[in-house]
């Protein structure tokens, strides 16, 4: 890294420095103890997503895939192929990665479940796990073929639970760690039940494409909902995960991490990412609505890609911990 892009990262490791040392007596026990800190981490990550959700729907609809898409799509590859490993399994890496690709200019959604296939056959052993994992991959690729457009609006909303189930899967057992799941299902439903219905305003677009054919008032509880978790699966990709992943327990200062980013992507990948997401972000202050749905359309693949991942790891038997 050079001298300039290092200045801006040593200034903001000196104020978080100072930040802490001001706030270490009241603080220290969430400095020091990791899971406690994810935790509360956690459930201000619901409080905000629903709060925005509530305040600035329209907003957190536009705006989030502009701003923190393309960051959360390298987070999903750091997490999910480069820190497990899974691009190292030649053939079976290109076999997975081909059909993501393929989707992304385009390919209808059965293209993007192949994925599946080579990795769910990867591991070795777990029999009994693989034809469970293959009979999954069929029943939602002859969905797929038979009811393509119900297909990928459902994918489209439950695909921001993945994020949440993977890091639900490496939380340690405990009675605190069900706050979270307790919080994100109270929220629901309160955005279900129409309690929230007196912030639905001029959906538009937004029912157009996420709840389309729907009765009005169903259409926009639904988006309501979409906003929400949309907004909690960048915040467990960009925040919660990050926070368990690391092999430091307490915070890292930010030229550490840079350093361990470059490591898990390599340089070449992190530029052309920084690029994307420049580009993204100035379309979007041209043309907002455009930016919103290019970005959509190029990261259709990593819902796909989340599937295929999950299913590595179900077979494999392992909880899917980065690390």
């Amino acid at each position: 890294m050079t001298t300039l892009a290092r200045a801006p990262l040593r200034f903001a490791d000196g104020v978080r420095s100072r930040l802490y040392r001001l706030g270490a007596p009241y603080l220290g026990g969430l400095l020091a103890d990791r899971a406690r800190r994810v935790r509360w981490l956690a459930c201000g990550a619901v409080a905000t997503s629903l709060t925005l959700t509530l305040v600035a729907p329209l907003w957190l609809l536009a705006l989030g895939p502009v701003l923190l898409g393309v960051p959360h799509l390298l987070a999903d590859l750091r997490y999910l192929v480069a820190q497990p490993g899974l691009h190292r399994h030649g053939a079976a890496s290109w076999a997975a990665a081909l059909p993501l690709v393929a989707v992304g200019f385009g390919a209808p959604a059965f293209v993007g479940l192949l994925s599946v296939v080579p990795l769910a056959l990867l591991p070795a052993g777990q029999a009994p796990r693989k034809l469970l994992a293959l009979g999954a991959w069929l029943a939602l690729t002859l969905l797929a073929l038979r009811f393509e457009f119900t297909f990928l609006l459902v994918f489209l909303h439950l695909h921001n639970l993945v994020a949440l189930g993977f890091w639900w899967a490496w939380q340690p057992r405990t009675r605190a760690t069900w706050w979270v799941p307790a919080l994100v299902l109270a929220a629901l439903v309160l955005l279900l039940s129409g309690a929230a219905d007196g912030v639905v305003t001029a959906f538009g677009t937004f029912v157009a494409t996420h709840a389309p054919g729907l009765p009005p008032r169903l259409a926009g509880r639904l988006v309501l909902t979409f906003a929400f978790l949309q907004s909690l699966h960048y915040a467990v990709w960009l925040r919660l995960v990050p926070e368990d992943a690391r092999v430091r327990r307490a915070p890292r200062p930010f030229l550490a991490s840079w350093a361990a980013l470059q490591r898990d992507l390599g340089r070449p990948l992190l530029v052309a990412g920084a690029a994307l997401a420049l580009v993204v972000a100035a379309w979007g202050a041209f043309d907002l609505a455009q930016a919103r749905e290019g970005y959509l359309r190029l990261a259709t693949f990593h819902g796909y890609l989340e599937l295929a991942a999950a299913a590595f790891f179900f077979v494999a038997g392992q909880r899917p911990r980065p690390r």
